[in-house]
């Protein structure tokens, strides 16, 4: 693992991290979560069903020293194959010890899978007891003036500690230090196949 730098995210210092290798291992498999819900109105029943799809996938990465690392990510369709030189990057705010992958290049093919900001938003969002301690105020004093600012009140926090965080991740994403690391691993040279 490399450490490339560090980015201040919506005031927390996040640490950039990737890891370049060989793939010699690669196993994947969707999941569909299926829900239903059912509605009365009056003598009549209304039924609601969705579905969702999640890719799973697991990569086993050696590294040019011999070290081997396991990478399991959700929701990242990827292209890749044993052989393949993969680099995955991902993101570790300051009070974590692990966090989101935001992108994988394959060497080989050239491709590149970048995680949308909307994945990785509970990483980066302010606390709970931050943003309900924040809603609870704003209503109390609402309260006392009137009931469509307590309306207000209510979404009010949510919606501006999501956004300053998608804000914040988008930044990162656009930051120097990412756009500099992008940059190294354009230079990345993908490792001959091994004939059999």
């Amino acid at each position: 693992m490399a450490e490339a730098s560090s980015v201040v995210v919506d005031g927390k210092r996040t640490t950039i991290n990737f890891h370049t290798g060989v793939v010699t291992a690669t196993r994947k498999q969707k999941e569909t979560q299926i829900s239903s819900s059912t509605q009365y109105h009056g003598n009549q029943a209304y039924t609601s069903t969705s579905s969702s799809t999640v890719d799973h996938h697991e990569l086993f990465i050696v590294d040019s020293s011999g070290r081997e690392r396991a990478f399991q990510m959700i929701d990242m369709d990827l292209a890749v194959r044993e052989g393949n030189t993969v680099t995955v990057v991902w993101v570790v705010p300051e009070d974590s010890e692990v966090g989101p992958h935001i992108l994988v290049q394959n060497h080989n093919t050239g491709d590149r899978t970048v995680v949308e900001p909307k994945r990785i938003l509970s990483w980066f969002m302010k606390p709970k007891l931050i943003v309900w301690g924040t809603t609870a105020a704003l209503v109390i004093v609402s309260m006392m003036i009137s009931w469509v600012l307590v309306i207000i009140a209510a979404f009010a926090p949510f919606l501006y500690f999501r956004r300053r965080a998608m804000t914040a991740i988008k930044g990162m994403f656009a930051s120097p230090e990412l756009k500099q690391l992008e940059a190294q691993l354009a230079q990345v040279k993908p490792v001959a196949a091994v004939a059999a």
